[in-house]
């Protein structure tokens, strides 16, 4: 996952994200990271999260990092490991860096929804 995660954090900057904070501690078992991006490019200080997912197989004693088997991009904070309506899960086993502008074209959805949902209230 250090190589998968490494690409994903140098990619953020260059589609219009940056991190805002990483959660590491006190996560539910199915998240191994969670972090929270804001929008760059406009609309600017849109929101979005990628999590880390923990394969639902893995050992309980697992290592920190051990058994990451994909990074979900979601508008609000997950509650679940199962996919919902409007997220977008990017396996980061074999093929992952061909699935990445699919990966980074669904975050740029998402700050465009960010936006809506902050000009419907």
């Amino acid at each position: 996952m250090k190589t998968q995660r490494t690409e994903l954090l140098n990619q953020l900057p260059k589609h219009g994200w940056s991190v805002v904070t990483i959660e590491e501690d006190y996560l539910e078992w199915w998240a191994n990271e969670m972090w929270l991006l804001e929008s760059v490019w406009s609309p600017v200080g849109s929101r979005a999260y990628l999590t880390f997912l923990v394969d639902p197989q893995a050992p309980i004693s697992r290592k920190k990092s051990e058994c990451v088997w994909a990074a979900k991009a979601s508008l609000s904070k997950p509650n679940k490991w199962l996919p919902e309506e409007g997220e977008f899960t990017l396996s980061l086993g074999q093929g992952w860096k061909e699935e990445m502008p699919a990966f980074f074209e669904h975050l740029s959805v998402l700050r465009n929804q960010n936006e809506e949902a902050a000009g419907a209230s």
